[in-house]
């Protein structure tokens, strides 16, 4: 099941230190989709980081892998699957 989600999220690739700024358009317990202009490719191994709206909660980091990317106009969608070192 995947909730639909409009919120902001920084990935980076884990072999860099480069962080972008992207948009999460959806979230599921295995997954989620991300907009952005990053040309990423399958394959690629992500840290995604989730910003809480509360300053109670931590904001969610998890480990991910591209399984998707999708072009849509200038951007691209990235189907990631979150990986099991995810924390």
């Amino acid at each position: 099941m995947r909730l639909t989600a409009d919120t902001e999220a920084n990935v980076k690739r884990l072999n860099d230190s480069e962080m972008l700024s992207v948009r999460m358009i959806d979230l599921s317990p295995s997954g989620c989709a991300l907009v952005c202009d990053a040309p990423f490719a399958p394959g690629d191994q992500l840290e995604v980081g989730i910003s809480s709206p509360s300053e109670r909660i931590a904001p969610l980091v998890c480990n991910g892998r591209v399984v998707r990317v999708d072009r849509n106009g200038d951007h691209h969608v990235v189907g990631i699957e979150f990986t099991a070192d995810a924390s």
